[in-house]
Formats: C-alpha cells, structure tokens, sequence
C-alpha cells in the first residue's frame, strides 16, 4: 500500500524520468559492476605461454610482453644447454595456458664471465696438488673447509658459492672456490662397562 500511495498523484515528464533513472541504476550497477569485475579479472581468458627457451634475454622478454606476460628474471645459473645470457629455464612451462599480465619468471644462463672448465681434481689429485692447479688456472680460493670423518689432508670436494663442482663443469672465474678437505677420523676402542654392555672412548681419554 506503501508504494501505491507513494505513486498516486505523482505525474509529469520530470517524475516519471525520475523514475525509470532510479530503476535503470538499480539493475544496471550489479550487472555493469560484474562485467567490469570480469574485464578486470580476465575471467575466462586463456593465453598459451610462448616458448622462449634459447632465445637471448631481449628476444625473449619483447615476445612475452608482447603477450601480455610481465618478465622477472629470477635467477642466473651456469648451464651449458644454452649459450651465455640466454633463457635457460622459464616458469610457467611453454604451452601453459594462463591468464594475461601472469608473471613469467626466467632463468638465464650467466653472460660475460670468464669461465674455466675444471679438470679432474677429486680422486685423480692430492690435496696440495688440486689447490696448485686451481691456483695456475687463476681461481681465487677461501680458507679451507674441513671435513670431520674424512681422512685427514683427503680432497674431498670444491664448491663455489654454495654449490659441489664436478670435472667438466664451466666455473667462473670471478668467484672464489673452496677446498674441502678432511680433518681426521678419531681412533676409538671399545671398552667393557661395569653393565657388561660396549661403548665408544677416544683412545687418547684418561679413561
């Protein structure tokens, strides 16, 4: 009754325009809020990730782009599927279907860096030896890392940055390497306890 006696004696252009503005307001908001809201979501929208493995870095981020990708190069390794300064990996994978302004994230092999392949060291050298050699291949080397249950003065591994290196690996040169080499092993003797059970001494123990 409310809304009929709100609309009785109501007439002219101006009211009835009124009118259907207000209606047109409350129907067209949530629909043109829905379409706006799927435009803005991409809602629907499918776009296949090109493949840019190989290509160098300028090719490969102007072809995303182009897309509709954004870039981030989010590592760089060394790697010798690819030349230097290319794409080694990306993320997603090639022919991913993902929406439109998704972040692709590159990883590139490392461009400009003098590099040195390693010789075989572990197994085939001394200690002093693979520090000389390292040393006439120009690489700089950190204090030594020992190795505890590794005979003392055995080469056991050479790492770079965190990483193991193995014969054949291209290793830059403009990052230091370290030695690890082994600190001993402690001798040891078992001795009956009062229990009858073993247990372990260092042989050099006051016991």
């Amino acid at each position: 009754m409310a809304i009929k006696s709100y609309f009785q004696g109501k007439k002219g252009i101006v009211f009835w325009a009124n009118v259907v503005i207000m209606a047109l307001l409350v129907v067209g908001l949530p629909i043109g809020g829905f379409f706006a809201l799927n435009s803005y979501t991409h809602h629907g929208e499918k776009i296949e990730v090109p493949n840019v493995k190989g290509l160098n870095m300028k090719d490969a981020i102007s072809m995303l782009e182009d897309a509709g990708f954004e870039v981030v190069i989010s590592d760089s390794v060394d790697c010798q599927d690819v030349k230097p300064g290319c794409v080694h990996e990306q993320t997603p994978r090639p022919g991913s279907e993902v929406k439109s302004g998704r972040m692709i994230y590159l990883i590139t092999r490392y461009e400009g860096e003098p590099r040195v392949e390693l010789p075989p060291l572990v197994g085939h050298h001394t200690y002093r030896e693979a520090k000389q050699i390292l040393k006439n291949l120009g690489f700089q080397l950190t204090p030594d890392e020992l190795v505890d249950g590794q005979p003392e003065g055995l080469l056991v591994a050479v790492y770079q940055r965190g990483r193991m290196l193995i014969t054949g690996d291209l290793v830059p040169k403009n990052y230091p390497l370290t030695i690890h080499v082994g600190a001993g092993v402690v001798d040891t003797l078992v001795v009956d306890s009062v229990a009858g059970d073993d247990y372990y001494v260092d042989e050099e123990s006051d016991f």
